[in-house]
């Protein structure tokens, strides 16, 4: 069995706990692990970008329903930085403009996964995480205590992995020169 959609991972989680009567639930154990990892960690394969549009002196913009960080909101005809709070659901402008703007919003957004939208990065990358949170999110509804230490222990491994590949992706790659190839002003090849 795969773990490709979010149908695929709700049917691990349902085999690997082997309980027919849990079939309904699993949905909530992804949920409580999408949760978890939601609290502690930020994929760099969630980054979005959204064009927003405020009037003039609109002061208040609805935010992406996904958004989990800002990292940035500028103008779009010049590139320079627009001053924002976020807020629960919203970005609030500081100080709102005073003529209407394009704006260019770039944020990290939260893995969801549903059954309408089956697919994410986080799930692609790495279904370990959510089928050993899920699993460790259905222990204490089992009152299980010996599962829930060996689904916590296999999420917190996958959880390192993941962040070791995260930090790995945020460094740039170290500049490589072939010396056969240099050549530096003054010198002679």
């Amino acid at each position: 069995m795969g773990l490709a959609t979010y149908d695929d991972l709700k049917a691990a989680v349902a085999d690997w706990l082997d309980r027919e009567d849990l079939a309904g639930r699993t949905g909530d154990f992804i949920t409580l692990a999408e949760a978890r990892l939601n609290r502690l960690m930020g994929f760099s394969g969630l980054t979005a970008r959204v064009a927003l549009e405020a009037g003039p002196g609109e002061a208040e913009l609805a935010a992406p329903a996904d958004l989990r960080d800002v990292l940035a909101l500028v103008r779009t005809a010049d590139g320079t930085a627009q001053g924002f709070r976020f807020e629960p659901g919203r970005l609030v402008l500081n100080p709102p403009p005073a003529a209407a703007v394009s704006l260019e919003l770039t944020y990290r957004a939260r893995p969801q996964l549903s059954e309408a939208r089956p697919v994410n990065v986080v799930l692609a990358e790495h279904p370990d995480l959510y089928l050993f949170g899920a699993l460790a999110e259905a222990a204490p509804f089992l009152r299980d205590g010996e599962m829930l230490a060996v689904f916590a222990a296999r999420f917190d491994a996958a959880l390192t992995e993941a962040r070791m590949r995260e930090a790995r992706l945020a460094r740039p790659p170290a500049l490589r020169v072939d010396p056969a190839v240099a050549v530096l002003p003054g010198w002679r090849a």
